[in-house]
């Protein structure tokens, strides 16, 4: 209950939709667990209340420009008509961004082209758990390695490129914008882990949003 005291009225019932919605959906993607994760669903499911209602605190209290949509638990905005991924000549500009500002828990974009979905395009949120000065290489918690210049490291992420964090393609991330065959596809809903990482952008540290651009996939 602690964290619903700072809450205004007009804020309460926001935050009993976001707190619902939420939980239901995290209780299906639960339903859904491989048979070999089942042994860590019990604390999945014991831990899953306080992280929702962190998330519904932290989307309240971290405005963004993102329209809320409360009742469905996402954000919404226009969607750019082809997905928002660097030419390949911006890797100097990648490189130089993660040499300067790279660190432990750092929020990052990451673009995957799924063959197995058809070839869908997304960007999506992750976070840096380790740092390879000396061989100019980041981990992500989810998606693993990659060069400081954006290029996977690892076998089983090479439809994936680290991205620059800026406006346009953090937008695509919270309103889980997808493509394929350069056409627009209905978004998708972002698993309560995306909600959490993506209630903790600094929307005021991005410039505004770039033209989309097609290359470098």
């Amino acid at each position: 209950m602690q964290n619903e005291l700072w809450l205004s009225p007009e804020h309460q019932q926001t935050y009993t939709e976001l707190c619902n919605t939420l939980y239901e959906r995290e209780l299906l993607r639960l339903s859904q667990t491989p048979s070999e994760q089942l042994p860590l669903l019990t604390k999945r499911l014991a831990s899953l209340p306080f992280y929702v209602r962190e998330a519904a605190s932290l989307i309240l209290k971290h405005p963004s420009p993102l329209t809320l949509d409360s009742q469905n638990a996402c954000w919404l905005h226009s969607q750019s008509k082809v997905c928002p991924v660097p030419h390949v000549d911006e890797s100097e500009s990648i490189f130089s961004y993660y040499h300067k500002y790279a660190k432990l828990g750092l929020l990052v974009p990451v673009y995957i082209k799924d063959p197995q979905q058809n070839q869908l395009e997304q960007i999506r949120l992750d976070s840096i758990d380790e740092i390879d000065h000396d061989g100019q290489r980041i981990h992500c918690n989810e998606h693993g390695w990659f060069a400081m210049a954006g290029w996977p490291q690892e076998p089983d992420n090479q439809q994936k490129l680290l991205l620059k964090p800026g406006k346009a393609v953090l937008v695509a991330v919270c309103c889980g914008h997808q493509w394929r065959n350069q056409e627009r596809k209905l978004p998708r809903l972002l698993s309560l882990r995306e909600m959490l990482l993506a209630s903790r952008l600094n929307w005021q540290n991005f410039a505004k949003p770039h033209p989309a651009k097609k290359d470098l996939r």
